[in-house]
């Protein structure tokens, strides 16, 4: 019995070793398995560095002549009278109703005016090919590029006045009314640093002008243009277009010689008061 006994206790030894072993060879396995996972494991990434309040990281604006400036002070306010010298100072480029400030003899030396600029036919057009239009140069009768004349006169102030030639295409393309725009002024500045370049709002039309709800709808919205061209190439604007608006957003038919778009002679003379009142002053 004893010995019997006996057999059983070794048994009962080897049972229990074997079950140590099993636990321990578990334990390992685990512990192996443990290991490799925490290998795998991918590596969390790092929290990213705010962007700073109003950045885009992805589209950094590049910074140009203005561009760091709100667009509101690009707009000339209201100012004190700056006199008929401030406006002796200007040099006026556009389309037919700037070239027809020097018909209506509101500026000083009257009808032979030499501060008007255009073509022979006081058609000018803004497009992408406005750097390489002439206009006659007042002072030697010679036809000229803007930028020429520029670099020869040396304004003190240049006013710009363009989009009703063109203005169908603008309004599909409004990209090509900023880019002519911009070329325009860019080559101004390049032919006269000092130069200030004011930019002056579209006129309306009057309701009696051909399509006139609708042409006055795309004026309002190249008008809306205007401070951020100014912003982004260094220039100003001036908004004359206010002082000739009716409340019905049309140009008053007392105030055009009939065709709904060209002025009267003594429409120029408010839009000279309104310049004199709404004078660069920085």
């Amino acid at each position: 019995m004893n010995r019997f006994n006996q057999k059983q206790r070794k048994l009962l030894a080897c049972l229990i070793l074997v079950g140590a072993l099993l636990v321990i060879i578990c334990l390992l396995a685990l512990l192996t398995l443990g290991v490799v996972a925490l290998i795998k494991q991918p590596s969390v990434p790092e929290d990213p560095v705010p962007d700073v309040e109003g950045e885009d990281p992805d589209n950094t604006p590049t910074v140009t002549p203005g561009v760091d400036q709100p667009a509101h002070s690009r707009l000339l306010g209201p100012t004190a009278d700056a006199g008929m010298s401030y406006i002796d100072d200007m040099i006026f480029v556009g389309e037919s109703t700037t070239a027809h400030f020097r018909r209506s003899g509101a500026l000083t030396g009257g009808t032979t005016t030499k501060q008007v600029w255009s073509n022979e036919l006081n058609t000018m057009m803004l497009d992408l090919t406005i750097l390489q239009k002439s206009i006659v140069y007042p002072e030697t009768k010679q036809e000229m590029t803007i930028p020429a004349a520029v670099a020869l006169h040396k304004p003190k102030y240049i006013v710009l006045s363009f989009g009703v030639n063109g203005l169908s295409g603008f309004g599909k393309n409004e990209n090509l009314y900023k880019t002519a725009y911009g070329k325009l002024i860019s080559a101004i500045h390049e032919a006269s640093p000092e130069t200030v370049v004011i930019l002056q709002t579209i006129y309306p039309l009057a309701a009696c002008a051909d399509d006139a709800k609708n042409k006055n709808e795309i004026i309002t919205r190249l008008n809306g243009l205007l401070p951020d061209i100014a912003q982004s190439y260094d220039a100003y604007v001036v908004d004359t277009a206010s002082a000739i608006t009716g409340k019905d957003g049309y140009l008053p038919d007392a105030l055009h010689n009939g065709d709904g778009m060209h002025l009267k002679n003594e429409t120029y003379a408010e839009l000279v008061k309104y310049l004199r009142t709404h004078a660069y002053t920085k």
